[in-house]
């Protein structure tokens, strides 16, 4: 599967994540996502996705399971499907996910990431 430039979607999570979205329309196995992060996700629960993070650039904390720890440039970070997860810094990263996205596939929480 090709993604491309013209199957992109822009989306823009707690007033501090925006992305471009790329989803095949015949590819239900994953999805990609380009994140510029400048600020914290909050907590959150993926129920049918594992997702895979890449720092392309910067540097930031997440939490996963309660578990806190930093990732940086060149790192990936792996959070698996009904973990609760957040993290917060300032990066851009590639967001893969597996199978792909899909709408309502995420409990989304107002709570702080931060330990």
């Amino acid at each position: 599967m090709h993604f491309t430039a013209d199957g992109t979607y822009q989306f823009e999570l707690f007033n501090a994540i925006k992305g471009y979205g790329f989803d095949g329309p015949h590819f239900p196995g994953a999805s990609v996502a380009a994140l510029e992060i400048n600020g914290e996700h909050k907590l959150s629960t993926c129920h049918s996705s594992d997702l895979l993070y890449y720092i392309i650039e910067g540097q930031g904390t997440f939490n996963i399971g309660g578990k806190a720890f930093e990732a940086k440039i060149g790192e990936a970070v792996l959070v698996p499907r009904e973990t609760e997860y957040g993290y917060w810094g300032h990066m851009r990263a590639l967001l893969v996910m597996t199978p792909a996205y899909t709408e309502g596939c995420e409990t989304r929480t107002d709570k702080s990431p931060r330990l």
